[in-house]
């Protein structure tokens, strides 16, 4: 592994900070009060120079009960634990409170140190290193190595180096192709450079000159220079202990358990979906919507909990839970976490983050339950799917940033997935974008049914218009989202002509007394010529059912044998093509048209005449120049609008 972080953990005094000491030479203890009380207080770092040549950095966390928030804020970034015990004391409750929080927190490699040997005999010291492997049963350091020292005197400090650099062979490296993400421990004023962060760089790779966003106060800011172990470097990796000196900050913007990461890739929140584990050693019970102070990365807020399965919470028992934020943090999916009781204080329980980012949840609802049990089990076999499934049903339809964005996924990662999905038939494609094949057949069902409703309903309509149409679906849905969904129909089940939608094969058939008021309305219009009464008066002679009259106008306009030229007014087809035929000639030998030249021509009054010219410079056949009319160059008008 090229860069890690080696930590400690154990009870107050039990010799964490000397044992660091002998290990690296530095002495953690940086504060005035930890040198006059002799006890770490805050958190600890030192560089160390591995036998095998690697350095790796090293955080000492405080074992004082008091202090246990600066501990969590230290554990969460440890690759490998050392889990110190004083031969002389033996197990101690903080030894307990620290096992149970590195377990909590999924730590993998660990050795125990049994520190200050030489103040025991070889007898006692026996004693104690059965006594911390009938501890250790059943924890993820049960078969760890026990490596018994003496930092005064170095006894077993080689061996110690010796062991930990074979350890960390066996480390899994984190990320630093990933996108940045650190979590600020130490935020100070540096004079003359300004404000200077500190933290693990947990994922990614920060440069010299990157800009970063920094979420609270969800601000950008420029590196100006990086620090890993107090050297200068242009560039840091993931698992390296790391100093940002950042620009465009005031110290006051910062406290610890801000992240600083890639711009525009992570979001605050203060709702969080988990699985929750409740210590067997808790003292009592959660019930629903108590409050616990909660622990995630270096950050530290109240929470409370909402049981989503069950009234309360008992020792040693798991649930799903919507932890309601009192402040916002960053969180990812499979973020581990930690609560401590709301007074007193103690640990008493923790998990893994399953949804970062969800809906607001409502109780003992089935599908919200079955949902999160899905993540579940796909963080424990190591997968996205369900993950990123659900939030595409949540986001309706998505294209492949907007699906980025909502699962924060590397690209090459949700692209991978996304053809697993679509593989399975889970997912299907919607032009450039994406939604579930379930949610896409409920969909096309929903249009095809509407398009049913519609056709019963105006038997003579040719089709329903688009926009309307369109009214069945999600808001969520883009145009260009929804002309691809319209394609897909398009090919057996639905025909779209211009702006209309109808089921595939649908013919509008009149009635014979439909058929009747038909031909009473185009008798009205063969006589009206191009001095027609409004569809309104039409209608009314003929004897047309007022609630039927669009209807019928727009079966007319269909078959061709009425033209719409403006809101209640339209004209028989034989008329409108006269009056189109008059343009022509008329153009033929003059460059210029007049509304009164026009109304002379046609033998009609100015009402219509007006509109009508104003009909033809609304489909591009003319164009209004001050009081009159010229005909569109050739190439101005679109293939339908040229005079026939």
């Amino acid at each position: 592994m090229e860069h890690l972080i080696i930590g400690t953990a154990g009870h107050v005094d039990h010799g964490k900070t000397v044992l660091i000491k002998a290990l690296t030479g530095v002495d953690t203890d940086r504060l005035r009060e930890e040198k006059e009380r002799g006890i770490s207080i805050d958190l600890g770092f030192a560089p160390f120079k591995l036998p095998g040549g690697r350095l790796a950095g090293v955080v000492d966390v405080p074992g004082h009960e008091r202090f246990i928030h600066n501990m969590l804020a230290g554990a969460a970034g440890m690759d490998l634990v050392l889990l110190v015990v004083d031969a002389n004391e033996g197990v101690m409750p903080q030894t307990r409170e620290h096992l149970n929080i590195l377990e909590l927190l999924g730590l993998q490699k660990g050795i125990v140190v049994i520190t200050k040997i030489d103040l025991v005999d070889e007898e006692w010291r026996e004693l104690v290193e059965e006594e911390i492997r009938e501890e250790l049963k059943g924890t993820f350091l049960e078969n760890a190595p026990v490596q018994p020292v003496s930092a005064l005197t170095g006894l077993g400090i080689e061996e110690l180096k010796a062991l930990i650099d074979a350890m960390t062979r066996e480390v899994t490296p984190r990320n630093a192709a990933g996108p940045l993400r650190l979590p600020l421990d130490r935020a100070f004023v540096v004079p003359g450079f300004g404000t200077v962060i500190t933290g693990t760089l947990f994922s990614g790779t920060v440069r010299t000159g990157d800009t970063v966003a920094v979420i609270p106060p969800g601000v950008e800011a420029r590196v100006r220079n990086i620090q890993v172990h107090e050297r200068d470097v242009q560039e840091a990796k993931a698992g390296q202990r790391v100093a940002l000196n950042l620009s465009g900050l005031e110290k006051e913007q910062l406290s610890r358990g801000a992240v600083v990461g890639t711009p525009g890739y992570y979001r605050p929140t203060t709702l969080i979906d988990v699985k929750l584990t409740l210590l067997p050693g808790a003292p009592r019970l959660l019930k629903n919507l108590d409050p616990v102070h909660f622990f995630l990365g270096t950050a530290r807020t109240v929470a409370r909990l909402l049981l989503l399965d069950r009234e309360e919470l008992r020792p040693g028992e798991a649930a799903l839970v919507q932890c309601r934020l009192e402040r916002p943090l960053v969180a990812e999916r499979g973020d581990p976490f930690i609560i401590r009781s709301y007074s007193p204080m103690t640990t008493i329980g923790g998990g893994r983050v399953l949804d970062p980012s969800p809906a607001r949840h409502r109780r003992f609802r089935q599908s919200v339950l079955a949902h999160l049990s899905e993540l579940e089990q796909d963080l424990e076999t190591g997968g996205d799917e369900a993950f990123v499934r659900q939030k595409l049903e949540e986001l309706t339809v998505a294209d492949l940033p907007k699906l980025a964005q909502a699962t924060r996924l590397p690209a090459e990662r949700l692209t991978e997935i996304m053809e697993a999905l679509r593989q399975k038939n889970v997912i299907e494609s919607l032009g450039e974008s994406f939604a579930t094949r379930a949610s896409l057949q409920e969909w096309e069902a929903k249009i095809l049914s509407r398009l049913e409703q519609f056709h019963r309903q105006f038997p003579l309509a040719p089709g329903i218009s688009r926009a309307q149409l369109r009214g069945v679906l999600p808001r969520a849905f883009s145009l260009r989202e929804y002309d691809a969904l319209l394609g897909r129909l398009a090919a057996d089940k639905i025909t779209v002509r211009g702006d209309l939608v109808s089921l595939h094969g649908y013919i509008p058939t009149p009635s014979p007394e439909e058929a009747e008021v038909l031909g009473r309305l185009v008798r009205i219009y063969e006589q009206g010529g191009l001095q027609p009464p409004s569809a309104r008066e039409a209608a009314k002679s003929a004897g047309a059912d007022s609630r039927r009259q669009e209807e019928l106008f727009a079966y007319l306009v269909s078959q061709g044998t009425l033209v719409k030229v403006a809101e209640d007014l339209y004209f028989h087809s034989e008329a409108y093509r006269g009056a189109v035929e008059l343009l022509r000639r008329h153009f033929a030998s003059s460059e210029t048209l007049t509304l009164a030249q026009f109304r002379d021509l046609s033998g009609s009054s100015r009402k219509y005449i007006q509109a009508l010219l104003e009909h033809f410079d609304q489909i591009r056949l003319t164009r209004r120049v001050g009081d009159h009319r010229v005909l569109r160059a050739r190439q101005e008008q679109e293939p339908g609008d040229r005079i026939q």
